[in-house]
């Protein structure tokens, strides 16, 4: 499972910055992209794993990557069977060991910063972080929007990449 952090949950989780420059992988099982959002109150953080190329958005409370990517993917495999997804689970490879490198893409990056912002609404209205329901968010996140140009699109949302991913899951299983 390869993770590509930001540069300040990095600094934040004591792990060194490892540059990658290999291209993202258009096939499952993809690369996780991990940044860190606070929740509008004092000392309490998230982190936001956004996976290239479904877009799918996991969200675990924490600021330490050493101690969130080991609840991944539990969270994972929660989403995909809540979704309608299960059957993809294993494409995922969730149970490989996961390498940790610096972001290389500044696209994934900006759909991050966009997506947090869009979030604080949601951890703004919540009295207290245990009314922020992160399953609810993450499945509302299934039908956003991502612009730019995707293979002759100018959007594309999660729910239609995993659809595609399902498609060619079944079609390889015949």
């Amino acid at each position: 499972m390869k993770i590509r952090a930001t540069s300040k949950l990095l600094n934040i989780s004591g792990i060194a910055s490892i540059k990658d420059e290999s291209d993202p992988c258009e096939t499952l099982p993809g690369e996780w992209y991990a940044g860190i959002m606070s929740l509008l109150r004092p000392g309490k953080f998230a982190v936001h794993f956004l996976h290239y190329p479904t877009y799918i958005s996991i969200f675990i409370p924490g600021k330490s990557l050493n101690k969130l990517i080991p609840l991944l993917p539990q969270k994972v495999s929660s989403y995909l069977k809540r979704n309608g997804y299960s059957k993809l689970e294993s494409s995922f490879q969730l149970n490989t060991s996961p390498e940790i490198f610096a972001t290389n893409s500044r696209r994934m990056l900006g759909h991050m910063n966009q997506i947090k912002y869009a979030l604080e609404y949601h951890f703004a209205i919540a009295y207290s972080i245990e009314e922020i329901n992160f399953e609810h968010i993450e499945d509302q996140y299934l039908k956003y929007l991502f612009g730019g140009k995707y293979k002759g699109r100018n959007y594309i949302r999660p729910r239609d990449q995993l659809d595609n991913f399902l498609i060619q899951h079944t079609i390889d299983k015949q």
